[in-house]
C-alpha cells in the first residue's frame, strides 16, 4: 500500500456524510451521469452555506472533475463508491475505485506530483503540453488542486488494482 499526501486526519466527526456506490460502467456508458452525481452531491451539500449558490457551483465543479479524471481509470466491472464528508475546516469528497493495470504508473506518478508541493508547475505543464496517451483526466485533477486549492492525497493498492483518493476543498474557500 503505497500513501501519497495527508491521508488521515483525525478530528471531530464530520458534521454529515454521504455515499454513493455504483459500477464504474455506468458512468462510463452514461457519461452525463457524471455531472448529474457531481450535482446532486453539490444540491445535498450547499444548503449549508450561506452563499449557495456560489457554493454549489464549487463543490459541483470540484466533484464532476474529480469523478470524470478517475472514472476512465477504472474498470467498467469495478465498484466505484463516492463519499463526501463536511468538516468543520473542509470538505472532503473521497472516491475509492479500481485502477486498470496500464494506468497505475501514470496514475500514480500523477497523484505523487499533486500531493507535492508545486502543483502550480504542474498545472500550467499540463495546461501547455499534448494530450497525454493514457486516457484519463489529468488536467482536471490538477485544475482541482490548482484552482481551489484543494489537498489531494491517495492510498494505492497496485496489486489489488484499488485506489482511494481524496479530495479536501478549505471551508473558508467555498464560503467565500
Amino acid at each position: 500500500m503505497i500513501e501519497i499526501g495527508a491521508y488521515e486526519q483525525g478530528g471531530s466527526p464530520p458534521l454529515f456524510a454521504i455515499e454513493v456506490r455504483l459500477p464504474a460502467g455506468d458512468l462510463q456508458t452514461h457519461w452525463r451521469r457524471c455531472n448529474m452525481l457531481a450535482n446532486y452531491v453539490a444540491e445535498y451539500t450547499a444548503y449549508q452555506f450561506a452563499e449557495r449558490e456560489w457554493a454549489e457551483n464549487l463543490i459541483s465543479t470540484v466533484a464532476n472533475e474529480f469523478l470524470e479524471a478517475i472514472v476512465r481509470l477504472s474498470p467498467p466491472e469495478a465498484e466505484l463508491t463516492l463519499r463526501c464528508a463536511q468538516a468543520p475546516d473542509s470538505l472532503l469528497v473521497e472516491l475509492l475505485h479500481g485502477v486498470r493495470p496500464e494506468a497505475q504508473g501514470a496514475y500514480g506518478e500523477l497523484l505523487h506530483a499533486l500531493g507535492g508541493a508545486d502543483v502550480d508547475a504542474l498545472y500550467f505543464d499540463l495546461l501547455s503540453a499534448a494530450r497525454p496517451s493514457l486516457d484519463f483526466n489529468q488536467l482536471g485533477l490538477a485544475m482541482v488542486a490548482h484552482d481551489f486549492r484543494a489537498a489531494i492525497a491517495a492510498r494505492l493498492d497496485a496489486p489489488a488494482g484499488r485506489a482511494s483518493v481524496r479530495v479536501r476543498v478549505p471551508t473558508a474557500d467555498i464560503t467565500a
